[in-house]
């Protein structure tokens, strides 16, 4: 059921009790290749809701944002659903497949579309450990935005850096050349994995880090990561992560920017 085996390792101990009202929304691009599937409860004639019953007919949609709690899906407007009504949301990419029981937050049809909004109901942690696991890619992209920084006087010839933060301290640094702006190299850290590449590399470099505490009684500032070589089971998995983070890039990260990585992935 765990997309992640050796990544991502949320415990019941690490994990924040999921807040209604104060989960924050991330929006999910266009590009993300999990496959969404929405199982509206079955209606009698009558329109009545069949009492008992939550896999009805299943509509292909489009998640335009989640959250630790719920989320919202794009559907056919053929679709109908009643606010609170039990659902089943199917999320699917190759052989995984993970199911997440729902409630019809809201439902509000348009001629040529229909939108869902979704309140998880986690049977146990551990479906709510491989849904937060998928959503953690989510939040990494559609959370960057730029760090305002001093100007620093460069050397002509310096590569020029951009420094993005995002969620869970995540780090985009992407350097350009001083000339003509194009764009030399990234690195993206995200929670203890890192992914970085720059011109001339055949290769991405995946890596973990770590970040030492500070000593007690210190105010100074906390002392710098330490860098590790991950097996290469680790690195598959860092290198997916990447790859499910890309996609949902927000447009606080330049459009060329964006488009670089996104080509990196194809």
């Amino acid at each position: 059921m765990l997309f992640f085996k050796r990544i991502l390792n949320f415990t019941q101990e690490n994990t924040t009790p999921p807040d209604l009202r104060r989960a924050a929304r991330h929006a999910v691009g266009l590009n993300f290749p999990f496959k969404a599937i929405l199982s509206l409860s079955p209606h009698d004639a009558d329109g009545k809701l069949i009492l008992g019953q939550i896999k009805g007919q299943d509509w292909a949609g489009r998640l335009t944002n989640l959250s630790a709690t719920g989320g919202s899906i794009q559907l056919s407007a053929a679709s109908a659903a009643t606010r609170g009504e039990p659902c089943l949301l199917k999320l699917s990419l190759h052989r995984y497949s993970l199911e997440l029981p729902c409630t019809v937050a809201h439902f509000r049809g348009y001629p040529q579309q229909a939108h869902c909004g979704l309140s998880f109901n986690f049977p146990d942690f551990e479906v709510q450990k491989s849904y937060l696991q998928l959503l953690e890619p989510v939040a990494i992209g559609a959370s960057l935005t730029e760090v305002p920084t001093k100007p620093i006087k460069r050397d002509s010839s310096e590569l020029r850096p951009t420094v993005f933060h995002g969620h869970n301290s995540t780090i985009l640094t992407i350097w350009r050349q001083p000339s003509s702006d194009q764009i030399h190299g990234f690195d993206l850290r995200m929670n203890t994995c890192g992914v970085r590449w720059s011109v001339g590399m055949a290769a991405f470099d995946i890596y973990g880090v770590t970040q030492p505490p500070t000593p007690p009684g210190k105010k100074s500032l906390p002392p710098p990561p330490i860098f590790s070589k991950l097996s290469d089971a680790q690195e598959e998995e860092v290198r997916w992560l990447f790859c499910l983070a890309i996609p949902n890039m927000s447009k606080g990260v330049p459009a060329d920017a964006r488009s670089f990585l996104s080509k990196l992935i194809a």
